[in-house]
């Protein structure tokens, strides 16, 4: 059943993530039609299906599963739990796996995910300094108020 669940998340984010997954409790949520809604890694919401296109996004939890990832540092990572957009000024670096367009984890200089979103820009785009070079989905603030278990 989660066979085809990881064979999609292996596809977007490359065979390692996949890999990660495979020794943990992986369910899905069908909507009505069978179709992947949610997936659930150990018990709590990792991964969400966006209608319009098909593609998984990975929510707090599940972005730590993840490759790609936006390191920043300073004192914006306070602003950044409250749900705002990442500065590309404030970026300290980017993993080699991140692409424009494609979902990445933003860590403090700690190394915790605090949000998940989009990259904006490439790596040598960021280097300018200008402009947000993440356009943060969910945040650490907003993540706690979704839910996390599965249905029973």
């Amino acid at each position: 059943m989660a066979l085809d669940a990881l064979q999609i998340i292996a596809y977007l984010y490359g065979r390692e993530v996949a890999e990660r997954l495979r020794g943990r409790d992986v369910k899905i949520e069908r909507n009505k039609a069978g179709r992947i809604r949610y997936v659930y890694v150990d018990g709590k919401l990792a991964f969400v299906l966006r209608n319009n296109d098909g593609y998984l996004l990975p929510t707090i939890y599940g972005a730590q599963f993840l490759d790609r990832g936006v390191a920043i540092s300073g004192e914006v990572p306070e602003y950044i739990k409250q749900g705002r957009n990442v500065p590309a000024k404030y970026v300290r670096d980017v993993s080699g796996q991140a692409r424009p367009n494609g979902e990445v984890a933003v860590t403090d200089p700690a190394g915790a995910v605090i949000a998940v979103g989009r990259l904006l820009y490439s790596r040598r785009e960021l280097t300018l300094g200008r402009g947000y070079a993440v356009k943060v989905r969910e945040s650490l603030k907003g993540a706690s108020a979704k839910r996390t278990e599965p249905p029973q």
